[in-house]
């Protein structure tokens, strides 16, 4: 199996295991339990327009990545690998880098903390691991329509 391949499904199970989360937090649009005070001034319901942005935001980065991890060889430049990297910092620095400045920004328990640190982790290794099908191959050239790989 090729390290692409390996970075690959090391991705994709880390989305996966972010399931959970997702839908989680999905599924805050609506719940009444999750409003903010009427002193807020912007709503009660306004944390349902947050979390909407989070769900949506969330799914583009998801797409955005699995795009850039399945298109076709020309795809794997440096560039999108960095921008792999800066769209997997957005999307999973929320899990962890609050915590040592305010707890409450902290998950409600251990086993929810140790669940966004394996999503989190898992991916970015999966990306460190492809990085030579980024880095290490040249981008085929824009007249190749096939997508293949020179080597030069």
């Amino acid at each position: 199996m090729s390290k692409l391949n390996i970075g690959r499904f090391l991705i994709v199970l880390g989305l996966v295991v972010g399931l959970e989360s997702l839908r989680q937090t999905f599924s805050h649009i609506g719940d009444p339990l999750y409003t903010v005070t009427p002193q807020f001034g912007g709503g009660t319901t306004h944390s349902w327009y947050h979390a909407l942005r989070e769900v949506m935001g969330d799914l583009a980065t998801i797409a955005i990545l699995l795009l850039v991890m399945f298109a076709k060889a020309s795809w794997r430049t440096p560039a999108t690998w960095w921008i792999s990297l800066i769209l997997m910092f957005g999307y999973y620095s929320p899990f962890w880098i609050g915590i040592p400045f305010n707890s409450e920004l902290a998950a409600p328990s251990l086993a929810i903390d140790l669940r966004h640190m394996a999503q989190a982790a898992i991916p970015v290794i999966g990306l460190i691991v492809a990085r030579a099908a980024f880095f290490g191959e040249k981008a085929a050239t824009p007249g190749d329509v096939n997508g293949a790989v020179s080597h030069g």
